[in-house]
């Protein structure tokens, strides 16, 4: 389990983040959501020990994440992040396979788990095109691919920061689907979203973020409300409930 308690960080004399508390719990999905500058991804920076809180701590299974050897915290824990600054010419399968390094893996099985991430992702088409020429969907699927190739047996925590913003329809359902697979081996998984319709398919538990401090925290039915989404968007959400689930619209 990863833990964090009384989160603060502060840049540049401003307040990202503030008393946050959190529990990320194995086999399960929490999905962070709130408008631009609500702290989501200062939060997911803190719980992948890649910056340090002001007060406050980040435990996984009780030991400090931050204190972690880095190639043990590289196996543990898998983080897509929104920027990625890769401007070399890397062809795609090189990209996915930077992912399998932390698992010291040899040359066969690297090859294997490439190829099942190029497939489980449909990039086998792209597999000898270089990287910096890939569309932004194309390279963000890419990305993806990487980051789940790291997650091997050891993988306790996996984060996700907006990881279907310039996806298609398609791809974002694969992606979610595959998210799903890997919560169910027993990984916690934390995921940034903005669509309000994915977040309630995809979650356990959601965490509504305004301002750096939590508005709301809970399953889907207690937390994604008609009010609690007006209140933190400042719009009108409208909530539909379906057979298949809720649906919501802004208006």
């Amino acid at each position: 389990m990863l833990t964090a308690s009384h989160l603060s960080l502060s840049r540049q004399g401003k307040l990202l983040l503030q008393g946050m508390n959190l529990e990320l719990k194995p086999g399960e999905v929490t999905v962070l959501l709130g408008p631009n500058g609500a702290g989501k991804s200062s939060l997911l920076g803190l719980l992948s020990g890649q910056h340090s809180p002001d007060s406050g701590s980040v435990l996984l299974d009780e030991q400090p994440v931050a204190g972690l050897d880095p190639q043990l915290r590289a196996c543990y824990l898998a983080m897509y992040t929104q920027q990625q600054p890769l401007s070399f010419s890397f062809r795609v399968e090189e990209v996915v396979a930077l992912g399998c390094y932390p698992l010291q893996l040899d040359a066969v099985a690297m090859t294997e788990r490439v190829k099942y991430y190029l497939t489980q992702f449909e990039l086998d088409q792209l597999a000898q095109r270089q990287y910096t020429r890939l569309s932004g969907g194309e390279q963000q699927r890419v990305q993806v691919a990487r980051v789940m190739a790291q997650v091997g047996d050891q993988c306790r925590v996996l984060l996700l920061d907006e990881p279907v913003s310039e996806m298609d329809l398609k791809y974002q359902q694969l992606l979610m689907q595959r998210i799903r697979q890997v919560a169910a081996t027993g990984v916690a998984v934390c995921c940034v979203l903005h669509d309000l319709n994915l977040a309630a398919q995809l979650a356990d538990q959601v965490v509504l973020l305004q301002n750096g401090q939590m508005l709301a925290s809970g399953a889907v039915d207690e937390v994604m409300t008609e009010s609690c989404l007006s209140d933190l968007y400042q719009v009108m959400v409208r909530k539909v409930d379906t057979e298949t689930g809720p649906l919501f619209s802004s208006r």
